[in-house]
């Protein structure tokens, strides 16, 4: 996924906010039947990017990424911790394989400056659409921070309010959370997409 951010219209009357908004694609399970089909030899190209931002914005940076699982015969959870460090938990003796991933995204503001981040997707669940019908749940959505610090206020900001400590304004902030896996998930990739925004004061 590549820019992740866009301009929100500005409020009417003396409030001096700016908001911006940025998703993140969940790259989700890969569920494969069982028992697994034999290996092939394979390979593929990765993309490069870089983005540089202007003051006062936000930029996607990664995906969300939970691996790949095996056709589950009872329902499991997939938990990724929102760090820098690959990696997830799984329950009920679900069969996991790859790398875990929480999405991350980079703020640009100013040192001092006030960040106020929510995810305002319905009820906070975040719905991955597979094949056909099939769906998974995305929730408890969680937020680990770098260059940043708790401050007060902030109400109705799901995910926090904080105070970037960066000379140079420049901070990280990354996302995890539990994905649901129902008995005999139907096999095949799942996506969603977590909608975030941003208010900076």
């Amino acid at each position: 996924m590549g820019s992740g951010f866009f301009r929100l219209p500005r409020l009417l009357g003396r409030l001096a906010l700016r908001q911006r908004v940025a998703c993140a694609l969940l790259a989700a399970l890969a569920l494969v039947p069982v028992p697994a089909a034999a290996q092939n030899a394979d390979s593929t190209a990765g993309e490069l990017q870089v983005a540089v931002l202007d003051p006062g914005s936000i930029e996607h940076l990664d995906d969300m990424n939970f691996g790949t699982i095996a056709q589950p015969f009872g329902a499991g959870t997939v938990l990724i911790a929102p760090s820098g460090s690959p990696g997830c938990t799984v329950t009920n003796g679900l069969v996991h394989t790859g790398g875990c991933r929480a999405a991350r995204f980079a703020i640009r503001g100013k040192r001092n400056e006030r960040v106020r981040i929510r995810e305002v997707n319905t009820n906070g669940i975040v719905t991955l659409n597979g094949p056909g019908t099939a769906t998974m749940t995305l929730t408890n959505l969680t937020i680990g921070t770098a260059n940043m610090t708790v401050a007060p206020g902030g109400n109705g900001w799901n995910l926090g309010n904080y105070r970037i400590d960066a000379p140079s304004g420049l901070t990280d902030f990354y996302l995890g959370g539990t994905l649901n896996v129902k008995a005999a998930q139907t096999p095949g990739v799942y996506n969603g997409t977590i909608l975030i925004q941003i208010q900076f004061n």
